[in-house]
This record gives C-alpha cells, structure tokens and sequence, in this order.
C-alpha cells in the first residue's frame, strides 16, 4: 500500500482501478467535472490496459452504454451529476430490470456472477453549482438501484471496488452517493494495486441472448419487476449483510443513539467529539441509506428509546428508518427534520458544523439534557458591507460578444419600434447571462430545453424570441428543440455558442471538437449541417468578434418569421488563451522573446467614467482607479487577454493599443540575482508541529481569493506536502476547494486540516477555528475572516481584484469599499495577527506575472511558523505540484514570500525591482509641462504658468483637506481648455463651498463644480491624449517590458458641421493630435458643435451651488446624482435626462 493525496474525482478513477472496470463512462457536471479530465489525462495509461472511455454525448447515452457492456460481458462505471440522473433515469430503469449477458461462477463461492454496473452521483446539497436542489436518494430507490455513501476519502475509494462487488454478486445496478464536499475534496488516502482487465474482444452470438431478459416489452417488463421483488434485490441485502459495512461508536449502552451517513456523519461525529458527547450517546454509521442493513441496524434499533437522525437534504434517512421500525415493531421516539413541533436539521441544503452544533444543543435541551459544551469559537468577521463577487464570463469569452449585442438590440427593438425581446435559455457557460450587466436570460429549463420552454411562451406571446444554447448542449438534446420549432411552426432564432468546448465543467471535448476523450481524431460533427438537414432554411455562421456584422444580422433576423439559426463560431476563451500561454510559457523559459505583445489601456484623463464599456461587456479585465475628479475604468493588464471586445463600443476616446516590440515579462528588469540558496534564510519556529497535532491540537487553515488567481494552487502545494508527514501513521489529512461557480470570476475557498486519524472533521473549518488564512485577494478575505481563530494569522494582498458589483454601482446610495478601508478595518481588528503584502504586484514587478503570489503567500505563511511542514517538505511539494517550466518561478516566489514576512514587501521591492531609468517627475511638474505644451513658440507661458501658481496657491489655503495634486489638476485643466477665463469664478465657488459645506462633502462638490469649467471636445481630448502625464505613464509601464513600444490612439471623433453630424473612425497620428489640440477656432466657427454639453455643464454647476447654499440631508445622494452625469454626446445626453430630471 502507498499513500496518496487524492481529490474525489481522482479517487473515483483510483477506486475504478483497483476495481477493474472495462468501461469509464458518463457526462460532465459538477462536482463532477473533474472526472473525465483525470481520465483524458492518463488516457495512454488506459490503452495499455485496454480500458475504453467515452464522454457520452448524454447521461441516457451513458446509461444506455452501461446496459450494452453489461450484455457483452464487461463492467461499466457511469459518473454524472445529480441533474444527469434525472436525464438518465429511463435508461437506467429499463437496464436495471434487464438483465443481459453470460454468467460465470465463483469457483470458491460457487456464487453466479454478473457483469457490473456502478452508478457514481454527485449531489450539490447547498446548489452552488446545480441549477435545482435535487436529492438522488429518492431517485435512486425509485429506480430499484441500492446505493453507498462513504464518509471519508478512503472509504470513497475502497466501496468503488465493493461497489461493482455488489453489482457483480446481484445483477443489480449499485449507486454510489458522494457530495459536493466530498467530489471537490479529499485527503490522504491507502491506495492498493489496479487490477487487470480483460481486454479481449469477443463476437456475440445472438442465438444465445435471452430476449425475455434482454428486451423490456411486455409481457418481460411483468416478469423483470417480479424477478426484481422477488429474486435479484433480496440478493442486495444478502450481500450488504455480509459485508458489515455499517459502523458504530461511543457508549453503545445509551439508549438515545444518533445516526448519519455520508459526510454528515463526519460533521456530526466530529461535534459529539469535541463536544465530549460520545461517551453519553451511541452514534451508527450507515453505509447503504437503501435498502437499510437489517443484521447490523436491527440490534442496533432494538436497544434505544430515542433515535436522532443526521442527514443532509430531505428525511429520507429518516423515513427509511420509520419504516424499518414499524416492519420490525419497534417503539421508538425519532428526532430529525422534526423536533416534536419545532424545526430539526432543516431539510433544505447542506449541514454546517454550526448548525449540527446548534440543532444538537437544541434537542439536548428537550431532552433534558445539559451535557453539550459551548462548541461555539469566537470569531471575527469584517463587520463591513461588503459588495458582492458575481460570477461572470471569463476574459476574452465569446458568449459576452453575443450577449452584448443581444443587450443592445433589446434597446433598439424597444425604443425604435416598442418591442420587447424575449431571450429563452438552458445550462451551461451562458446560464451566467441572466447576471448583471446583461440580464438577457429570461427563463431557464433543463439541459437543452430552453428552445421548448420557449415554444410554450412563445405560442402564446407576440414577442421576438430568442434561445441561447451552447454546442455541447446541442449535442446532448438541443437539437431536439429546434425539430420540435420548426415542428410547431415556432418564430425564433437559435443562437448556438460553439466554443470547441464543454466548457462551464472545465473543458472536456464535444462531438464538435474533433478529438475524443481517449485522444483519438474523431469527425467533427457540424451544428450547421444538422440544423439545415432539419429543415432549417435560414441559417448562419458568424464569428461574434465581428460586432457590426453580428449587430447588423441579429436586427434584421430576429424580426423575420419561423426558426432561424445562428451559429456563433469562436473558441473559448480560456483554451484559447491557455495554449497561448503555455507557449509564451517555453519561449520564456529560455529567455528567448516574442516579436511583438499587444496590450489595450484605457487613458483615465480622457475617461468619464460613463462605463459604457462595463456595461456592454462585464469584463472582469476592466477595474477601477481613482484620480482628482473620482472613479474611472482602467484595464488590469494582470487579467486583459487583449482580445479587444471593450474598445468596439466606440463611446469615447479613451482607448488605446500599445504594442511592445521584442518582449519578455522580466528580461529587461531583472535587479538583483534570484537564486536562493536552501540555507540563505533562516529557518522559522514551527508554532504547531505533527506532535503536537497528534496530541489533539488540530491544525486547520483555509484559503480564499478568486477563481482564475492560483488558489488552488496552494491547496495543491499544500495536500502535496502532507502526503507523508515525516513518515507518521497516526495522522490524517483531508483538503476541500469550494468552487462552486469559481471559474467565471468567483469566490474559491479551500479548506485544509490535519488532525489525529481517530478523530472525524468535517469538509469545512468550523468557524472561529483556523490557524491560518491566506489570499492573494483582500476582498475575498475580508469576507472570510469569520474562519480565523483567536490566535490565528491571516495573510493577504493588499489589493483586490474589482468585483463587478462595484463597477456596476453608481455609489448614489453610499460610498463603495476601498482597499484603504479594508486595510484599515484589518489592522484594527486583527493588529499583528494580520500580515498586508503586496504580493500580487511584487510578483508582477519581479517575476512577470502575478499569479505567482499564490507561491509568494506560501512562502510568508511558512516562515511565519504557521504551517506544520518541514522546509522539505515544501520543496518536494514544489517539484511534485508545478509544472517543469514553472517550477523556479514559483520557487523563487517562495523564497522572496519568506523575506517578506521577514523584512516587509517594500524592502523586497527595493532588493530585487529594477529601477527605471526615466527620470519621473512629480505631479505638480508634469502639469505644469503639461501646460506649456499647449502654448505656441510665441506664446507668453511664463505669464499663464505665473497664473497658475497663483491660483493654485489660493485654494489650497481654501480647501486644505482636498489633495493639493487635485487641486492643481482642476486648474491645469481649466488653463488647458480656454487659458482660465473663469478661474477666479471658480475660486469664489471654493470659498462658498469651503463656507456652506461639510468637510466630508467638499470634495465631490468641488469636483463637480471643476468638471463644468471644460468640457471633453475633440481639442481638450487631443491635448489629453499626448500630454506629459501620458508620455510618463506609458514609459514606467512599457520601458522594461521590450526593446520598444508603440502606441495605437483608437478614435471616433465627431463634428457637427451645418445641423449635420459627421463621424469616423480614425487612430491619429501624434501630430495630427498636436496639431488639434491648439485649434480652438473651431469652437468659435462651429457654435453648435457640443453645444448640449455646454448647457449640461451650466445647469450641473447651478444645481451645485444651490444644494451649497441650502445642504440638505441628502447632501451625498444629490451631489453623486450630479457627479454621475458622464460620458460623451448621447451617452452624456441620456445621463443628463436620467440623473437631472
């Protein structure tokens, strides 16, 4: 036997193994998506075994395959989620009360046995990532199929082999029930030998099939459900009998016992422990909820007055046993999802520690009982409001072009011709659409029913429609959505998402990808050629980057009678994108660099904030910064994959390409030597070592940040380095990542104990309880901090990656969060039990990426003395968790994470980041460059800049609590645009606001106030878009990255010329900006040009200084309505009509 660390998809592969099952079958779906990934991934180990795998293009598929192999002779293993069962469920039955294929006899039992079906489920008990809280207990006894629910990984992996032991001795189809915890957990498992399978292929006979076992038609469906009662499920409990497998604890004499199974029971156990109840109380372990195990249960039964039942989810459990009870005339009281009149373990989702702690307490009390010790930690959370992470699509999806213009051809239909679009869908990638900032899922059916759901709406509605679904979906039972329109001849338009990819369960391959899951070339099957074969007369193949085409189709399609089919044919963005980086990755890793790396910016003085572009794309690349006139969207180039999309809204001048020649991520800025050698930093005092872990002081951690960002990779570092423990035996380790919808920008968060091999813990850390958290995102973190014991540590980056909600909230109600007050709140609260790095950015500086903070964290929370593992342990964990040509990356992360925890990111910075070689000059500087570079040769500067420090020097005696680099920037702007003709109007407006207003207030007064003065025309813009500021940001940020850069203006400039207005696009060359920067004739030749935003801008300032001379109590909300009138001509326009009115 050998020690592994295993997750639950890999150990139901391992126990598959061990098993020997001929064939691995099933569809993708959370939590047990990992599944065919671990398969594809050893897919060479399995042709050498002779072992088949295939992704069913359905779970019926699947489960009709079960019945195939079992009529040939061979064993079958189907996994799928808890929603595929219900898909399955007419298959199964029918196999089920089948009974094909040869038998053969145990020559030591003289026992017939079978070919094997095993049926893996996965539930999602607290629905993170199912779309109906579904409960397969009762599916699975409706299908006559017994099933298991192991409590530990050790136990997931050995009842795969008893699993099909069972099926094999029976006939009978065998459930195995695992949980979300459980499937996207794990721990330390004994792994044993695979066995052998048997490869051969046979030739059938037919004259040897017994068609009344093999065909399920009457009369044989009477004889199978007699056979099924009568002679093949009685064998079930004859087997379950004799393996014993039920499991009982603590004082067996007690007449109140508890009982559970799965990983409730883990959670129960482990509160009766610490609760230092089992030495009051039995507790039973069940095995198999269905059927119940009489030899076991029934002694067990007979000795109690009271029973308590632990189950997550519906009584099930609980009626099973009231039922055995009555069959076999015990008198017994059974507490459960009632505790007499009032609410027991609640029978909607899942069982947290705390509340088996609480409804445990609860019933002691009605009992009589006052044995339960307080097991509630104190703990500490954030006490903030904080906003929430939404998951959304990924950076560079194809699914957010289509919804982009879906959102905008809503607004068309509607204020053009008064309709209102109607947009169907099902599961998958675009189920997110219903989300903000689109909106644009209506409804929702099962897997490839949106199209029927339509129908059903549609027959009766004179709605254009819509239906969004995805190509596997397509595959599994979409198209027979779109036989069933054109059926019911049905006006829609199908818009299918062909991204190559299953993609929302992580990437397996569809009939459409060429590629089969055991790497073979398959043909790629075409959705078009389908749907025309259908009948479909008009259809059409777009690729969604092409947003004037798509926008043009999808406004004259939608409108036409009868189904239509479109096909948006791009690649997801996450494969795509990977296998760009994997060959970044290798050119890198030699040193070698790339001709050339297109990065897009967004110029933050040109911005208005008007977030168009967040809100017709959503892009989790977009962020926000703050300079003197509030928020503005910026890009995050540590999450921008460059794909463009943002920039085609056209809405403003603010974005640009910047091309840099020749480059490399760290080449050009390497400071100091990175190695490090193993004794080169000192070695930390270890707060809580194996020992003392094996005498009864768990140890537990937990791990937050966002999907995408490299959590997973510390619980994958980690679990790694507690595979062996020094060699210990008497300790055991589990792990779990909570993804639930993580890959499209959510929450992930990982759980991680050691504890002493007798004791059960349940999946999550009880609240209150942990050592240790880490995240490389400090919003994540602030949200988690709950977990955090009282002596524990938390380590975390210093900034957060900006959650949709925040770009989305206009802050009219309240201010949103900052990363200084989460700072601040965390530092008050936790003092020096807190440590705030700036990983992220460090690892960016010094490595090239910032993902490697996961490394970076690791290394900090290692020389803190808060992990258990030995300096060896680590590095073996490195080398086994980390690809070849990442591995010095991260272990240099590692090493620079040490020495910040010992010295401070700053001096890590100073140590190792490259100085810039420009000379940076400070704010007040550039301005005033800035400045001089509108004037001609033959201008007086001198005279103006004279001004200008006058001007500047006055208000700041004003306004000393508004930042003096604002002020400054006010003015630099009004000198800008019209030589300050009304600076000294302004000025007398600081004073009335210094006067009348609240200090908390004069800011955003003042700002607004500023903003009135300019307006954004094309010349103050060209000015913007070449000034000082610019030149210097774009060289700190691009100087070290290559040989060169060069930079793309991306422009849609506007005139209005004799009541005419004319647009184009242009990127405009340096000189052609210098050159329009000094044209302020035109605003004199072309009065009506920006006329409107000149009105806006005096009827802002007007409503300013009237909320200044009378404030109100909604000085904030009145003020920030003003302020939020942003954006450029029609986007202004709109503002000025919605926050104005």
């Amino acid at each position: 036997m050998t020690i592994e660390i295993l997750n639950g998809n890999e150990l139901i592969v391992q126990g598959g193994l061990e098993a020997g099952f001929n064939l691995y079958t099933g569809y993708p779906g959370s939590p047990l998506a990992d599944y065919f990934n671990i398969l594809y991934k050893r897919k060479d180990e399995f042709h050498k075994k002779g072992i088949r795998v295939a992704i069913a293009n359905s779970e019926a598929n699947a489960a009709a395959m079960a019945s195939g192999c079992k009529q040939v002779g061979r064993d079958c293993l189907v996994a799928m989620k808890s929603m595929g069962l219900h898909v399955a469920a007419d298959a199964l039955s029918v196999g089920n009360f089948a009974n094909p294929g040869t038998t053969t006899i145990d020559p030591k039992t003289g026992e017939e046995i079978y070919s094997g079906v095993v049926i893996v489920v996965g539930d999602d008990p607290w629905s993170m990532s199912t779309s109906t809280p579904a409960d397969s207990r009762y599916l699975y006894k409706h299908l006559h199929i017994p099933f298991l629910e192991p409590s530990t990984p050790q136990e997931l992996k050995d009842w795969m082999k008893l699993a099909l032991e069972i099926s094999k001795r029976t006939s009978v189809y065998q459930g195995l029930l695992l949980t979300t915890f459980m499937a996207e957990g794990g721990g330390r498992v004994e792994v044993g030998p695979h066995k052998e399978v048997n490869a051969e292929i046979v030739t059938l006979d037919p004259a040897t099939f017994d068609l009344s076992k093999n065909v399920m038609v009457p009369p044989n469906s009477l004889k199978a459900d007699v056979t099924m009662i009568e002679d093949r499920f009685p064998k079930v409990l004859e087997v379950l009998n004799e393996l014993a497998l039920d499991k009982t604890y603590g004082k067996t004499e007690s007449k109140v016992g508890f009982i559970s199974t799965g990983v409730a029971f883990e959670t129960i156990k482990q509160v009766l422990e610490e609760g230092a109840l089992l030495g009051h109380f039995s507790l039973y372990k069940i095995a198999c909820s269905y059927p119940l195990v009489e030899n076991q249960l029934l002694p067990y039964l007979k000795g109690l007055d009271t029973l308590v039942v632990v189950e997550e989810k519906r009584g099930f459990l609980e009626a099973e046993l009231k039922s055995f009870c009555v069959e076999h005339d015990i008198k017994i009281k059974i507490y459960g999802k009632k505790f007499n009149d009032e609410i027991g373990f609640p029978a909607h989702g899942g069982l947290s520690y705390e509340i088996v702690v609480d409804k445990t307490k609860d019933l002691l009390k009605i009992l009589n009982l006052d044995l339960c010790r307080d097991l509630k930690h104190d703990s500490i959370d954030s006490g903030l409001d904080l906003p929430r992470r939404l998951p959304t699509f990924c950076p560079g999806c194809p699914h957010r072009e289509t919804l982009s213009l879906l959102k905008e051809l809503r607004s068309v239909l509607k204020d053009e011709e008064g309709l209102n679009l109607l947009t169907h869908g099902d599961v998958g990638c675009y189920s997110l659409s219903f989300l903000p900032p689109f909106k644009e899922m209506h409804n929702l059916s099962a897997m490839g029913q949106g199209g029927a759901l339509g129908a059903g709406v549609d027959i009766f509605a004179d709605n254009p429609s819509v239906v969004l679904m995805g190509d596997s979906t397509f595959f599994h039972s979409g198209l027979t959505d779109i036989s069933n329109s054109l059926q019911i001849g049905h006006d829609i338009t199908y818009i299918l998402l062909d991204n190559d990819n299953t993609a929302m369960t992580g990437h397996q391959m569809s009939p459409a990808s060429g590629i089969s899951v055991e790497g073979y070339k398959r043909p790629r099957q075409s959705m078009l050629s389908v749907v025309k074969a259908l009948g479909v007369t008009e259809t059409h193949q777009v690729n969604p980057s092409d947003r004037y085409f798509y926008r043009s189709l999808l406004v004259n399609i939608v409108r036409k009678k009868g189904v239509k089919v479109i096909v948006s044919d791009k690649e997801c963005a996450l494969t795509y994108f990977g296998r760009k980086k994997a060959k970044e990755r290798k050119i890198f890793s030699k040193n070698d660099t790339i001709p050339s790396k297109k990065f897009y910016q967004i110029n933050t003085s040109a911005c208005e904030d008007c977030r168009v572009c967040v809100e017709s794309t959503g892009c989790p690349g977009l962020t926000q910064v703050h300079d003197a006139y509030g928020s503005k969207v910026s890009i995050d180039p540590q999450i921008c994959v460059a794909d463009s999309y943002c920039t085609k809204m056209k809405a403003c001048p603010s974005f640009e390409l910047v091309e840099v020649l020749n480059y490399h991520p760290t080449k050009y800025k390497e400071g100091n030597s990175l190695s490090f050698a193993d004794d080169s930093i000192e070695m930390p005092t270890v707060e809580k070592s194996f020992s003392d872990i094996a005498n009864g002081q768990d140890w537990r951690m937990v791990v937050t940040g966002v999907g995408g960002s490299g959590v997973t990779t510390i619980s994958r570092v980690l679990s790694h380095a507690a595979r062996d423990m020094n060699g210990r035996d008497d300790l055991d380790f589990k792990f779990m990542d909570q993804k639930g919808l993580a890959q499209r920008n959510g929450n992930v968060t990982g759980h991680l104990t050691i504890y002493h091999k007798d004791k059960s813990k349940g999946a999550v850390t009880p609240l209150g309880t942990a050592d240790l958290l880490v995240s490389p995102d400090l919003l994540d973190a602030s949200g988690q901090l709950h977990f955090l014991s009282t002596s524990g540590r938390a380590i975390i980056d210093k900034k957060f990656q900006m959650p949709l909600s925040i770009l989305l909230d206009d802050a009219e109600i309240k201010k949103t969060i900052s990363e200084k007050q989460l700072r601040e709140n965390l530092e008050e609260k936790f003092g020096e039990r807190v440590t705030l790095a700036s990983m992220k950015g460090l690892c960016n500086d010094v490595l090239g990426k910032s993902v490697y903070a996961s490394a970076m964290i690791l290394g900090v929370a290692f020389q803190s003395g808060k992990l258990p593992f030995t300096f060896e342990n680590m590095k073996d964990a490195f080398s086994s968790t980390m690809r070849k040509e990442e591995l010095e990356s991260n272990w240099v992360a590692f090493n620079l994470g040490r020495k910040v925890y010992l010295n401070g990111d700053e001096s890590v910075r100073d140590q190792y980041v490259k100085k810039s070689t420009t000379k940076k000059l400070n704010h007040f500087a550039l301005l005033e460059k800035s400045l001089k570079a509108t004037f001609l040769p033959w201008h007086n500067k001198d005279t103006f800049i004279d001004l200008y420090r006058s001007a500047h020097s006055r208000i700041i005696k004003l306004l000393p609590n508004i930042p003096s680099t604002h002020l400054a920037t006010y003015l630099h702007d009004m000198y800008v645009f019209d030589r300050g003709m009304n600076v000294q109007q302004f000025l007398r407006e600081a004073q009335m606001i210094k006067e009348f207003v609240d200090d908390e207030f004069q800011a955003i007064a003042l700002r607004t106030i500023a903003r009135t003065y300019w307006l954004k025309d094309e010349i103050f813009v060209a000015h913007q878009m070449i000034s000082p500021m610019r030149d210097q940001s774009d060289h700190l940020m691009y100087e070290n990255l290559g040989k060169s850069y060069k930079k793309e203006f991306i422009n849609r400039p506007s005139f209005d010329v004799f009541a005419r207005k004319i647009e184009f696009d242009i990127s405009p060359r340096p000189w052609m900006l210098k050159f329009m920067r000094h044209m302020r004739i035109l605003r004199l030749i072309l009065p009506a040009w920006h006329r409107k935003e000149r009105e806006i801008n005096l009827e802002i300032r007007e409503k300013v200084l009237k909320l200044v001379n009378r404030p109100s109590k909604q000085m904030y909300t009145d003020l920030k309505k003003l302020e939020n009138v942003k954006g450029y001509r029609d986007v202004r326009y709109k503002s000025a009509i919605e926050k104005m009115s």
